[in-house]
């Protein structure tokens, strides 16, 4: 009897010692979340930034990154020419993605030394997509374009949250050939936050292209203290900025046009700061608010930031509302009613999600004291189609029909974001 007895007690002691070192490989595994910066390689380092200590040479992802405390690689933004997105005819050089390749390899179109454009593509060289050249006409202003050597080079920074960060995969995957660098300021300390997702693969793809940079001490500061808190970190961290490089701000789920980024980054002599009217979507890209759409300040040069940190008037991210006299402070508004500057995906997430966001947003004016919002309530919503005010309907979109219905991305990947385009909680659904 003694002697079973004290082999279930070696086997529990046995047991307990494996979970102690479970846990310890789970924890030592688990990098610091402060900042995360692009290598050579496709992958991110984790480091710290609040307290400056020498560091030593380390493998992304090893065990000893936890004790790096400032960042030793820079970030050097690379150059490209201007030409090696155009093609010549003739001696004419167009636009890559603009011209129209057949009516180009025709000897007597070819002989006029112009350049032929397809369809939704504007400008002698074809470089103007559709929703550029709109805003041009419409702005009335005597804008006068020339083409650089170079590319201008973007970095694009937006924040997200645990419960609004689906849409982050999206973004960098939409913009990546048209972003130099990604900052994503994540407000989450969770274990599981976005920095987590990174190191488990998440867009390992595009991680040579990612700069993390964890806000969450900051969540309950001033947005302008949060966005100089950015700026100053990116420029601690990019060597390489130039005056005329773009600085794109916008929230967690808001996806710009990559061709009017390209736009930007292509030609001088467009006035600044850059505004974009936004498709608001609802819930998906199925369903569009009737009334809202929304016009955001989100380019700027670096020069123009610098001087406005210089005079205490930061240029921040901001929705106009309808009001005129505000949009006139903006240098080009890129989208209309019908051609968007891209597309601003509300609250498109699980519904459990969406209701930790509306509880998370304080001000929300759309939110009925007397309601219960909670999941059920949400998933209602997305079923029937109905604004959070509980009377509005929404228009119902169709991806078959509609140029503008979601990002490319997500228009040919409808595999991997079926929740995007699909509405899964209502009964009959008819594309």
């Amino acid at each position: 009897m003694q002697g079973r007895l004290d082999g279930k007690l070696a086997l529990l002691y046995t047991l307990l010692v494996l979970q102690i070192l479970i846990v310890v490989i789970y924890v030592a595994s688990t990098p610091p979340p402060d900042i995360i910066a692009p290598t050579t390689q496709t992958s991110v380092s984790f480091v710290k930034i609040e307290k400056p200590k020498p560091v030593h040479n380390v493998l992304p992802f090893d065990h000893s990154a936890s004790h790096l405390q400032t960042i030793k690689s820079n970030i050097y933004l690379k150059d490209k020419h201007t030409l090696q997105s155009f093609e010549k005819y003739n001696h004419t050089w167009c636009w890559r993605d603009g011209v129209d390749v057949t009516r180009m390899a025709n000897s007597e179109e070819i002989e006029r030394k112009r350049c032929i454009c397809n369809q939704g593509w504007h400008g002698t060289d074809c470089g103007q997509p559709e929703v550029v050249w709109r805003a041009i006409m419409a702005s009335k202003q005597n804008i006068k374009l020339e083409q650089r050597k170079t590319l201008r080079r973007i970095v694009y920074v937006f924040s997200l949250n645990d419960y609004n960060s689906a849409i982050a995969e999206v973004i960098v995957e939409e913009l990546y050939k048209v972003v130099d660098l990604f900052v994503i300021c994540d407000f989450s300390n969770a274990e599981d936050n976005f920095k987590h997702k990174l190191a488990k693969g998440l867009l390992q793809q595009g991680q040579d292209k990612i700069l993390y940079i964890n806000i969450a001490s900051k969540i309950r500061k001033p947005l302008r203290v949060i966005s100089k808190y950015i700026w100053e970190k990116v420029c601690q961290v990019v060597r390489n900025l130039r005056d005329d490089d773009i600085y794109v701000t916008t929230e967690s789920e808001q996806i710009l046009n990559p061709r009017a980024l390209m736009f930007l980054k292509v030609y001088d002599g467009w006035p600044q700061p850059i505004g974009f009217r936004l498709r608001w979507s609802v819930f998906g890209f199925f369903w569009q608010h009737p009334l809202k759409t929304s016009i955001v300040i989100g380019a700027s040069t670096i020069s123009l930031l610098r001087e406005a940190y210089h005079q205490n008037s930061l240029v921040l991210p901001k929705d106009f509302d309808g009001d005129v006299s505000e949009r006139e402070s903006l240098g080009l508004v890129i989208g209309d009613l019908n051609h968007y500057g891209g597309w601003y995906c509300y609250l498109c997430q699980d519904p459990a999600n969406i209701v930790t966001s509306l509880h998370q947003k304080a001000n929300v004016k759309e939110k009925n004291a007397k309601l219960i919002i909670d999941v059920p309530y949400i998933e209602d919503l997305i079923e029937t189609g109905i604004w959070l005010d509980n009377k509005t309907a929404l228009l119902r979109a169709y991806k078959s029909r509609d140029p503008y219905f979601a990002p490319d991305i997500v228009m040919n990947n409808t595999w991997k974001y079926d929740w995007l385009v699909e509405n899964f909680y209502a009964k009959l659904d008819y594309y």
